[in-house]
């Protein structure tokens, strides 16, 4: 198809991604299963299916909405989970007979779900229900009619609510099940006031507990996972992200500890030899960033060995072992790109392939990636590239892409994608250089001035790479270049350029951000008084943080940020983390209020003079509506030009509904329309 027979990228090509996910092949190598995310026009929400590809013929068979394929040792029948009305299914399908039948029907969705190594036992966890309160009900509430108020929710938890789940989360306790197939048991296997898995085991990015991995005997299951007592007086932050690596007895159900880690450790899993276990950690020094390493350690007792990046880099928590015990694969992010790498033993690294990939729908390197492997080596995972989104790829056991599996971005053949620029931008920041992206747009020749969005990405331990990303594609499809920066606190460039952000976010290197800025446009192209800025998350944060030092900008938007961390960190879901490892200390600490305060950009309210949109979830948990409703206030009090977006029934990322994006991006297209350019 020629480049002008093309059609632009618009906003309503959401409902055209098809994002896969969670590849697995099969231990014999013969077939591959995946998630597919789909946008769902109907329903304005996300669907998820299960597809499976035969890696020899390319033949795909669909088992339709579901999610968690896992295959049975044999590679002879695959589980997966479905979904319907409040009810969960765990189903089994089979290559040879091409239909799927009902194993097990439950009242809460399972997770984590592994087949013991003979193939007889499934392993899952479900949260279980606390005993009813021995509470007596006072007489006033026979008086009660469905026309009534719903009564009060009382809580004494800490931690009542996780970003990207609806409401407070309800009580009990998540334990480990094992399920025989052949017979229907259904076991309770662990019984411990103790999370072994569930949304409250992950804080942040770290993912605490909820991998189950069998011993190759079968006789033990293995996970990391967190098992405090319960605390009396101050919280004591080291228990937040602390865990360790535990072993069940599968006969009795005896709990032993393997490790006194001293810090979060995340996915234990046992080698194919039963002789090592793995996991990624760190050790704790309560920072607010600290770089994930593979461990290793013999599993019948001895010294655990870190397994560092020789460059620092940050490691991905989903390793898998290599089949003959001799290493391991995990996910990276190296300047830009997602990258899968090998690493032996005695510590070697190589990078395996450095075209993983990015996000579609967030933009960002190595965003819900996973990765599989045969028993002969061949590894199932995710490729991207500039033109297309992800697709499920067969690689060979060196890395080397064998075939792609998938055509889930054929849509974007029939579209004119916006080129990528890499730049690097020097700073002042010892010889430093910044990596960059630069997108102008398909349609307008590069001499001509067109206006410049900078796009800052959230985390902050994030960071863009140059694959496709629908967001910033339709803002050059709309006569825009986009700049996409990776500041200090991005990941791919190691442990010491993440560090710069320390102790506090944001501060004066951030306002580097503004030479960048002049670089780009010093270069040609763009025209240097209609420049905008945008950000999300920490780059809603920093958004606001530029404005409230420059007027360079026309105009900004402001999308679901901080602009108070004293508030933030007393409202956010994990006020437990926050306010212990973001910062020194709690905002009551002597000397803190003065600490916070200086690094919220509420405190600079009064210098903005910048026309701003702010726009939030009104059910996000990660950055309150609040925030954004108290900056939107106080810009008005100012005088400052301003509008507020809510968006009802949706969370931070706004994850729940496409549609929320397609209007984010013209509320932001008018509001940049409306101010064109920098008013002196």
């Amino acid at each position: 198809m020629s480049e002008t027979s093309r059609s632009a990228v618009v906003a309503e090509d959401h409902f055209n991604l098809r994002l896969p996910g969670d590849p697995q092949i099969a231990p014999d190598g013969r077939h591959v299963a995946f998630v597919r995310m789909r946008a769902d026009v109907q329903t304005d929400g996300w669907a998820s299916e299960v597809g499976v590809v035969d890696t020899a013929s390319g033949l795909p068979s669909e088992l339709g909405r579901g999610s968690q394929p896992r295959w049975a040792p044999d590679g002879g029948s695959l589980a997966f989970v479905t979904a319907s009305e409040g009810r969960f299914e765990i189903r089994r399908w089979t290559p040879d007979g091409g239909a799927s039948e009902t194993l097990l029907q439950l009242s809460e969705p399972p997770s984590g779900l592994a087949w013991s190594p003979d193939g007889r036992r499934l392993a899952f966890v479900k949260r279980v229900p606390p005993a009813p309160a021995d509470v007596p009900v006072p007489a006033w509430e026979a008086l009660r009619t469905p026309q009534w108020s719903a009564p009060g929710i009382y809580s004494e938890s800490l931690v009542r609510r996780v970003e990207g789940h609806d409401g407070d989360q309800p009580g009990g306790h998540h334990q480990i099940f094992l399920f025989t197939p052949a017979t229907g048991e259904l076991r309770q296997f662990t019984h411990d006031p103790f999370e072994h898995g569930g949304p409250l085991v992950d804080v942040t990015k770290l993912g605490l507990a909820g991998r189950i991995s069998w011993a190759p005997d079968g006789r033990h299951i293995v996970m990391s996972m967190q098992r405090h007592q319960p605390q009396e007086g101050p919280l004591d932050p080291r228990t937040v992200v602390e865990a360790d690596v535990v072993e069940f007895d599968v006969a009795d159900g005896t709990v032993r500890r393997l490790t006194e880690f001293g810090g979060p450790v995340c996915r234990a899993t046992v080698s194919p030899d039963g002789r090592w276990i793995a996991f990624v950690g760190y050790r704790n020094r309560q920072a607010s960033f600290q770089t994930s390493v593979v461990h290793v350690m013999p599993r019948h007792g001895g010294e655990i060995v870190a397994l560092p990046h020789p460059e620092a880099l940050d490691v991905d928590q989903g390793v898998q072992w290599l089949p003959d015990s001799s290493g391991l694969l995990t996910l990276l992010i190296d300047r830009g790109a997602g990258c899968l790498a090998r690493v032996t033993l005695a510590g070697q690294w190589t990078t395996l392939n450095r075209d993983i990939g990015g996000g579609a729908s967030s933009g960002y390197a190595l965003y819900a990636k996973g990765l599989s492997v045969a028993r002969d080596g061949r590894i199932a995972c995710l490729v991207g590239s500039r033109t297309c989104t992800d697709e499920v790829a067969l690689l060979a056991a060196d890395g080397r892409l064998d075939r792609v599996l998938t055509r889930e971005s054929a849509w974007l053949e029939g579209r004119s994608v916006a080129a990528m620029e890499e730049l690097w931008l020097p700073t002042k920041q010892a010889g430093r250089e910044w990596q960059a992206w630069l997108l102008r747009p398909a349609h307008i020749p590069a001499d001509a001035e067109v206006p410049l969005i900078l796009w800052l990405h959230g985390g902050p331990y994030l960071a863009w790479g140059p694959d496709f990303a629908i967001v910033p594609q339709v803002w050059a499809a709309r006569g825009y270049a986009v700049l996409m920066i990776n500041p200090p606190g991005s990941l791919g460039y190691g442990e010491a350029f993440t560090d710069l952000l320390e102790p506090g976010f944001p501060g004066p290197g951030e306002l580097q951000l503004l030479d960048c800025v002049d670089q780009v446009v010093a270069r040609g192209g763009i025209a240097r008084e209609r420049v905008h800025v945008a950000g999300e998350s920490a780059g809603g944060v920093l958004t606001s943080w530029l404005i409230g030092h420059s007027q360079r900008f026309a105009s900004a938007a402001v999308v679901y940020g901080v602009m108070d961390w004293i508030s933030q960190t007393l409202t956010v879901d994990r006020p437990d983390y926050f306010g212990y490892f973001r910062a020194p200390a709690p905002p009551w600490a002597e000397g803190m209020h003065a600490h916070y305060w200086q690094r919220s950009p509420l405190s600079r309210v009064a210098h903005v003079r910048t026309p701003t949109i702010v726009l939030c979830g009104e059910k996000d948990a990660r950055t309150p509506i609040g925030q954004s409703e108290m900056y939107f206030t106080a810009l008005k009090l100012c005088g400052v030009d301003a509008a507020l977006v809510r968006y009802p029934d949706d969370n931070h990322s706004f994850e729940w509904h496409p549609s929320h994006w397609l209007d984010l991006i013209e509320q932001v297209d008018r509001w940049f329309r409306r101010h064109p350019a920098r008013v002196a």
